[in-house]
């Protein structure tokens, strides 16, 4: 079958059966040949080719689970092109370049996971905006948890060579936590910093098997949670978001996803860990994304870094194929994501009736988390603000999913 797609996501395997412009303004003297080298896909990156034809009679689909892939010992790179006019793009600003080294020290954590009273061995870092800075915690020697820190306003961060210790601590106030229902949330605040932790290893190590087998552990343990409570959420997500951290909204979204279909009627275990582990993964293709573009305003955005943003998804699929055993429903949500039931999104433009369940779930939670998170240039909505523009854009999304969608939110207790 001839299949029209972005030029972005020629892979190796397909067979090109000609271009969306005329001849003299592409690379190749033949129109019809299969993507055999690395190179043949760098000329095509890198003209002016927006949509290339595919014939998946004669080569691999888009969707095609064991189409060739990179190396399994590197993951996959951007053209020289494409690394160069990033670089050269990249805000010539001094505060927002410090402001993104910072960031690559910290890790963002929630503060309904620390207790007032409590003795920590960890420094605390408090973010406003781009302001970071260190908090000043010695009591008598101490490290204190006050109630003032705790009503302090933006986010709380710790330091990268502090994890092991904050994990440490979620232990103890798990083990600690007194009652039954105290226990419990104090278990689902583990697994979802735990979580947090992983991808944000992940990310920094994309082709790490140890990894990748990490969030598999993840993912298994919200599950769990899930379907042990019949598809309580509470204390599994992070509310507060005044910024946008990968890692926080990966979590959230895989959280949602798994809650959603399970109020959905999905009970297959199989089914929810591939909707679990999909939507966990789903922006594993920022791994990749000069943080320059990755932070920066939209509406600041050139056309090329707009795009650039836009290739996430098939760098994802590339990332993803690196690693046996992922099955092909779990790719669902990272290929889905963006698209909507009027074929009006990306990369694809699938139409509701060519879109999987686990698309229409994570097309809902995925907006609605990044509508709830601040970013430089957006100031988040409340749920309820993002609940309305929701509904107020139904045609886009399944109309049963979303109401049990908003049911899964309506059901958990924790605050915003």
């Amino acid at each position: 079958m001839r299949k029209k797609i972005p030029a972005s996501a020629a892979r190796l395997g397909m067979y090109i059966d000609g271009f969306d412009t005329s001849w003299f303004k592409t690379p190749f003297l033949r129109h019809h040949f299969e993507l055999k080298s690395q190179d043949q896909l760098e000329k095509i990156i890198e003209s002016s080719v927006e949509h290339v034809y595919i014939d998946t009679a004669k080569g691999l689909d888009v969707f095609h689970h064991e189409h060739m892939r990179p190396s399994p010992t590197a993951p996959p790179k951007k053209s020289s092109k494409l690394r160069e006019m990033a670089a050269n793009d990249s805000p010539d600003d001094m505060t927002f370049t410090d402001y993104l080294k910072a960031r690559d020290y910290l890790l963002q954590i929630d503060k309904l996971c620390l207790l007032e009273g409590a003795a920590i061995d960890f420094d605390l870092f408090a973010k406003t905006d781009m302001n970071i800075a260190c908090l000043p915690l010695k009591n008598k020697g101490e490290s204190i948890i006050t109630k003032e820190l705790l009503a302090s306003p933006g986010e709380l961060l710790i330091h990268r060579r502090d994890v092991q210790k904050y994990r440490d601590y979620l232990i103890m106030i798990a083990k600690d936590s007194g009652p039954a229902l105290a226990q419990a949330a104090s278990k689902n605040m583990l697994i979802k910093e735990t979580a947090k932790i992983v991808i944000r290893d992940l990310f920094a190590d994309p082709v790490s098997h140890e990894k990748m087998e990490a969030c598999k552990d993840s993912v298994e343990a919200i599950m769990s949670s899930i379907i042990n409570t019949k598809g309580l959420i509470n204390n599994l997500f992070s509310v507060s978001k005044h910024d946008y951290y990968v890692c926080t909204h990966s979590v959230n979204v895989s959280v949602f996803c798994v809650a959603t279909a399970f109020a959905l009627g999905i009970r297959n275990e199989a089914e929810l860990f591939a909707i679990g582990r999909g939507s966990l993964l789903h922006d594993i293709g920022l791994s990749a994304m000069p943080p320059e573009v990755l932070y920066k305003p939209h509406h600041r955005l050139s056309e090329f870094e707009i795009e650039l943003l836009r290739g996430h998804i098939f760098d994802g699929l590339d990332i993803v194929n690196l690693f046996k055993g992922i099955s092909p429903d779990a790719m669902r949500p990272l290929l889905e994501h963006h698209e909507n039931l009027m074929g009006t999104g990306y990369p694809m433009g699938l139409t509701g009736d060519k879109l999987h369940v686990s698309g229409k779930i994570i097309s809902i939670t995925n907006t609605y988390d990044t509508l709830t998170t601040s970013r430089p240039g957006f100031k988040s909505l409340s749920p309820f603000e993002a609940l309305a523009y929701l509904r107020d854009h139904s045609h886009l999304f399944d109309a049963d999913i979303l109401k049990e969608f908003i049911t899964v939110l309506g059901k958990s207790s924790q605050p915003e």
